[in-house]
């Protein structure tokens, strides 16, 4: 299988460094029903309605906040929550992830964390390779899916 990535450019990372995104199955079959929708229109998969354009974050923290009626989740579920839902399940899970092979490491990195310190950073080059990434995200799709399936 063949391991798609989504780039994000350095000047776009709060960590200034380019970060790859591997894309699991259910990520790539979510993406072509969107491009059935979207047309890709001005070139963005999920484009602006009112402007030019993509959504921004702040659309999707409004959707979030909004599921069901208005303000229903106000408070109590957000964009970044699913960053920390991720960590959590994966730490509930280390003895697995570790028999795939797949390292603190490779987890931090998924999160785009930046090593803090600086010594540890400069010896540092890759934390992780993209077939890591690739493993890890489409165990966390397939996680998520045999709690509630996609389709």
């Amino acid at each position: 299988m063949t391991t798609q990535i989504w780039t994000i450019k350095a000047n776009e990372m709060k960590t200034k460094s380019e970060h790859l995104v591997a894309l699991n199955s259910y990520v790539l079959d979510i993406l072509k029903e969107q491009k059935l929708f979207s047309k890709f229109a001005n070139g963005f998969v999920f484009p602006a309605i009112n402007q030019d354009g993509h959504l921004c974050r702040d659309s999707i923290s409004k959707a979030i906040r909004n599921l069901g009626s208005k303000n229903k989740y106000s408070g109590i579920a957000t964009s970044y929550g699913f960053r920390a839902t991720f960590r959590t399940i994966c730490s509930q899970n280390k003895a697995e992830l570790l028999n795939l092979g797949i390292s603190e490491e490779t987890i931090e990195s998924v999160l785009a964390h930046k090593e803090l310190n600086a010594v540890k950073r400069s010896y540092e080059r890759d934390k992780t390779t993209t077939s890591q990434k690739a493993k890890l995200m489409q165990w966390y799709g397939d996680y998520l899916n045999a709690i509630e399936p996609l389709f």
